[in-house]
């Protein structure tokens, strides 16, 4: 039986690795969050680009929700919020604490991933432009290179 000091080395040493053959990923991962922040005000690529909200929209906020203890938050800020944070517990469990590949985590993700989609279409319909975080951002890079895309955005009804 392992002690719980080895224990914990084990799982300290699976992370460091993990960061040591990710550092390059981690710092542009960095690196685009200043710039696009500092330039846009904003992380998501598509309300970069198009000004409209993505599928994971509130999903940071929402999983702060949860890591702060409150669900009913994230689930009205992404339902999504709690499916995704249990998939990512079951993966981070099974890498750092078991040391071992999520079984089926490709499939689940996949479902995950449908699952979203369809709860931004239901979201959008619902609640687009008026809720947070389901709102048009009208300074993005379509606009500037594009002036008539908002007046397009306007006669589809979009906006």
């Amino acid at each position: 039986m392992k002690s719980v000091a080895e224990f914990t080395r084990n799982i300290g040493i699976r992370i460091f690795r993990d960061i040591k053959n990710l550092w390059m990923a981690v710092i542009a991962l960095a690196v685009y969050t200043v710039l696009m922040n500092l330039v846009f005000h904003a992380f998501c690529p598509m309300v970069i680009l198009t000004g409209l909200p993505c599928p994971g929209c509130g999903m940071t906020r929402a999983m702060f929700y949860l890591v702060t203890g409150r669900p009913q938050q994230a689930v009205w800020m992404n339902p999504m919020s709690i499916p995704v944070a249990c998939l990512m517990l079951y993966f981070l469990w099974n890498r750092y604490v078991l040391g071992k590949k999520a079984k089926g985590i490709v499939p689940l993700t996949g479902i995950a991933a449908i699952l979203l989609i369809v709860v931004y279409v239901w979201r959008m319909y619902c609640f687009f432009p008026n809720r947070v975080p389901y709102v048009y951002t009208e300074y993005n890079v379509l606009t500037k290179i594009f002036p008539f895309y908002e007046q397009i955005l306007h006669e589809w009804k979009i906006i």
